[in-house]
């Protein structure tokens, strides 16, 4: 019996010892896949951050220049409309395009970020709205002085007329009095004479024109200066502007290369 029972313990020994060794096996075999799992998908993820991060990189890029493109477009029609010897709307609706151009550029940016080069893409943009803003104010009044003036001219011509008219018809006048005093006869025989009416119709008419060309011309240049004061105004907001944005141009530049050159972190 003892003979038996010996045996029969080893076996049993050796049969737990199998199947104990085959769980360890597959425990560590199935430790060993999920270690491979885990690297594959950090690879996979270190991978996909490394694309997503040069994918970004390329995006912001082209944005970058095409705000900076919509920019050059604005100053070029700003200096254009600056030489115009008159002002022009058509100009300005041009420009005003631009300037919705770039703020649509500038909106692209704030999605692809960082926020610093967002705040100064904003910043720019504003700065060129305002400037579209108020120069479209300018030439509106400038349009506005320049037809109430029209529609109120000082008539040179006329006036010019009126006044040759008064100066012969007096000459005339004197003429006739010194006539009338080597005859040794008195002004009151001039009562009735067809030459003193015509006088005092040309001085009746060289009045009338005088007041009407003083209301015309004084009227034109109280306009004309009221305009001319709106327009000092807003050339100091034109300039303030152009000296932020110069500014704002260093700062964006600046800043977009530091986000170009800087991969991109979580969330950016």
């Amino acid at each position: 019996m003892k003979d038996l029972v010996i045996p029969l313990v080893i076996a049993v020994i050796g049969l737990a010892a199998t199947g104990l060794g085959a769980i360890v096996g597959a425990r560590a075999a199935r430790f060993g896949a999920e270690r491979n799992a885990e690297t594959v998908r950090r690879q996979v993820q270190d991978q996909g951050a490394v694309e997503h991060g040069h994918w970004l990189r390329q995006q912001r890029l082209i944005t970058y220049e095409t705000f900076l493109e919509a920019w050059d477009e604005c100053l070029r029609l700003t200096r254009a409309s600056g030489r115009a010897d008159d002002p022009d709307s058509t100009g300005m609706e041009e420009l005003r395009t631009a300037a919705d151009r770039m703020a649509e550029r500038a909106r692209r940016i704030a999605i692809l970020g960082p926020d610093e080069v967002t705040y100064a893409a904003e910043d720019l943009t504003v700065t060129m709205q305002e400037d579209v803003e108020v120069s479209t104010r300018f030439i509106k009044a400038a349009q506005d002085a320049i037809a109430a003036v029209d529609g109120r001219p000082v008539r040179a011509d006329v006036m010019a007329e009126a006044t040759e008219e008064y100066r012969l018809r007096t000459e005339q006048l004197r003429e006739l009095v010194s006539t009338y005093r080597d005859q040794g006869r008195g002004l009151r025989d001039l009562d009735g004479h067809p030459l003193l009416r015509e006088v005092m119709a040309s001085i009746e008419q060289y009045q009338q024109i005088s007041r009407e060309a003083r209301g015309a011309l004084s009227e034109n240049v109280e306009r004309l200066s009221a305009t001319m004061d709106e327009a000092f105004a807003m050339v100091g907001v034109l300039e303030r502007n152009k000296e932020g944005r110069e500014l704002s141009r260093e700062r964006f530049t600046s800043m977009a290369r530091k986000a170009l050159g800087t991969p991109p972190g979580p969330g950016q």
